[in-house]
């Protein structure tokens, strides 16, 4: 392993480790586990020199399709973290200098992810996603890009898991009207059947969500990228 790369997982691991984070096998990120998503911070590498910028965001657990099940996304407040003024931290050969920009980089990461962290309380991630919703609506009423349409579905899932089934299901309904193509209209239209039929319980809308997150939190168990994760289920 090239010595940058040595550096930036032990600093890594100093900083993330104490806080409950775990490394996801040898690689540059290291997960925090809210039950229903994932804190990632990922010490990402670039293709032009050694060296690494850092990403923190939540990736939730809740069903999409094809590849999307299998691995993380920064599906909520994806940041790109600055030492200064600067998003890249370059390896020049001074270890020393690394070391301590990566110190510097990952303390700063994880004062953005310990507001992240907060997600393990679904009222406050249902606060966050609430409001990221009104802010789409009223770009949406400007006439704006207003960000990815699965904004919709993961705020509704959080609706559903608070037992708030008619919030979630105007979400879901929402979903389902956009101008959408393949794969993405069979999707939103999958989700319209399966939590806007009329019979569906509140509980029932409850349990499908918890279904479909054990069913990502199992997959990635048996994963050896994934050996430190939390062996519990999302109940």
């Amino acid at each position: 392993m090239d010595s940058h790369n040595k550096i930036i997982q032990q600093v890594a691991n100093d900083v993330f480790s104490p806080m409950g984070f775990f490394q996801k096998g040898k690689s540059r990120t290291w997960l925090y586990d809210c039950g229903y998503c994932f804190v990632q911070v990922e010490f990402q590498p670039s293709a032009y020199s050694r060296g690494s910028f850092c990403n923190v965001g939540i990736a939730f657990l809740f069903d999409y399709f094809g590849g999307l099940n299998e691995t993380l996304a920064f599906d909520f407040g994806r940041k790109r973290i600055l030492l200064g003024k600067t998003d890249f931290i370059e390896y020049t050969g001074d270890d020393e200098i690394f070391e301590t920009q990566v110190f510097q980089l990952a303390n700063n990461a994880l004062k953005y992810a310990k507001w992240l962290m907060r997600f393990q309380s679904l009222k406050y991630g249902n606060h966050c996603m609430s409001r990221l919703i009104f802010s789409k609506w009223l770009k949406e009423l400007l006439g704006k890009w207003n960000g990815p349409i699965y904004d919709y579905y993961n705020a509704a899932m959080i609706k559903f898991l608070l037992g708030k089934l008619d919030c979630g299901r105007r979400l879901i309904e929402k979903l389902n009207s956009l101008k959408l193509e393949s794969p993405f209209k069979e999707w939103a239209e999958h989700s319209y059947s399966e939590f806007c039929d009329d019979e569906l319980t509140a509980e029932q809308a409850r349990n499908k969500v918890c279904s479909m997150i054990n069913r990502r939190r199992n997959y990635f168990k048996q994963k050896g990228s994934f050996r430190k994760m939390p062996d519990k289920n999302f109940l």
